[in-house]
């Protein structure tokens, strides 16, 4: 079946909507100069918002599920001073990358992503950040093509080390199934810590919660691939240096129980807990990832 000219939106008004309401976030909370970058794959064109300098060293970011590029706000001043930083926004998600066709399985992803930094013009020496969503993908792919990348960080992936708990599943369920009260209560849980500081925040759980619903508002629903764990000899083949970080009041899984695990398993793997933060730690705690990822990046 043909997909309409303002696919992956529900209606060219819904896309005509989205894309105003995009552009004029990007223009009012990215705190650098930017340029848009476009590159077509075989899984439709990818989006970055590309700050820093041109011959610096290239640093790409995956956002968490449904965030967007524009998650990355309060961290991309710090690190585009040292790294050409691309912001980009997923395949088969919230933003201006449209997939063309379907995104099944985690082969896909991890293909669309090495086209993708081949299509950038992205070689080897790749670094790597990925929040959430992004982050698991981030992990799979650096035991896929661990030479095209330098180092990785990953912010409160998606399970990865452990499984997500059934609170979390459940909540998530209620909130894709019925929405309003309980997708208001899945946001205000997850991120407690944002809600709880305010204004403070480099990214505010306002701004935030406007962009998912947004998006939601706009965008067809579509399937996402399941987030999986990885096994002992997956995190014990990891070659690329890999940096983890987790929120102490993490809730999609006991943070405590994720660093036992990786200490048993992959002690290769610098660990950090992020204090009073739980899923919400690149605001929440926005001085603190952004200087440790600096630090692990150029040590």
């Amino acid at each position: 079946m043909k997909r309409p000219a303002y696919y992956p939106f529900k209606s060219a008004a819904a896309e005509k909507e989205y894309l105003a309401y995009y552009q004029e976030a990007a223009i009012n909370r990215w705190p650098v100069p930017f340029v848009d970058v476009t590159v077509d794959t075989t899984y439709g064109p990818t989006y970055a918002r590309v700050s820093g300098p041109q011959l610096a060293p290239p640093l790409v970011l995956l956002p968490g599920i449904n965030a967007s590029s524009l998650m990355w706000s309060p961290n991309v001043a710090a690190w585009s001073e040292h790294y050409r930083v691309y912001a980009v926004d997923l395949i088969n998600d919230f933003g201006r990358s449209r997939d063309s066709r379907l995104i099944w399985r985690k082969a896909d992803f991890i293909n669309w992503l090495d086209e993708y930094f081949t299509k950038l013009g992205l070689r080897d020496n790749i670094n790597l950040v990925g929040m959430s969503y992004g982050g698991w993908l981030a992990a799979l792919y650096a035991l896929e093509h661990p030479n095209r990348l330098r180092k990785v960080a990953l912010l409160a992936p998606g399970a990865t080390v452990l499984k997500m708990n059934w609170t979390f599943l459940r909540r998530s369920a209620e909130s894709a199934l019925w929405g309003g009260k309980y997708s208001e209560g899945l946001f205000n849980w997850l991120f407690a810590d944002g809600l709880k500081k305010g204004q403070g925040c480099a990214l505010t759980m306002s701004d935030f919660g406007h962009c998912l619903y947004m998006g939601t508002k706009c965008f067809k629903k579509r399937f996402f691939v399941y987030l999986t764990v990885l096994s002992d000899a997956q995190w014990q083949s990891l070659q690329v240096p890999t940096l983890f970080m987790v929120g102490e009041h993490e809730k999609l899984y006991s943070p405590r129980k994720v660093l036992q695990r990786l200490e048993k398993v992959a002690p290769q793997v610098q660990t950090s807990l992020v204090p009073g933060a739980g899923h919400d730690l690149t605001s929440v705690q926005a001085e603190l990832i952004n200087e440790q990822v600096l630090q692990f990046l150029q040590a």
